[in-house]
């Protein structure tokens, strides 16, 4: 996969995740200029930026690397929007928020039955 490709999948994957260039320049803690120049393709993403975009935009890594998309790499909850906008919405949460909803929905599934 050359820059370019890249480029055009980094800008994809943010607008897919509802993101803006000055939000995730914030969580990547670069300006938007350094977002905007990755875009384009002008600038080379390193190992750990692209962990990051992976992580934030919540793709796996090798969506990223090959051509084509295998949509049996997709994680489970990218195929239901409710279930991705959930899990996004508690990786972007605070640390404590996030393991205080991870044991309610825990003690929800349990008491309800759903699972043991």
């Amino acid at each position: 996969m050359n820059r370019k490709e890249l480029s055009k999948k980094l800008r994809l994957a943010r607008i897919e995740s509802g993101l803006k260039q000055e939000e995730i320049a914030e969580l990547m803690n670069l300006p938007i200029s350094g977002i905007s120049v990755i875009e384009k393709g002008s600038r080379k993403v390193d190992v750990i930026e692209l962990l990051k975009f992976a992580q934030y935009y919540n793709k796996p890594v090798e969506w990223f690397l090959y051509d084509k998309q295998d949509t049996n790499s997709r994680r489970w909850y990218d195929k239901d929007q409710k279930l991705a906008e959930a899990i996004t919405l508690l990786q972007k949460a605070p640390i404590k928020y996030q393991k205080s909803c991870a044991c309610a929905i825990i003690g929800f599934l349990k008491e309800s039955g759903l699972v043991k």
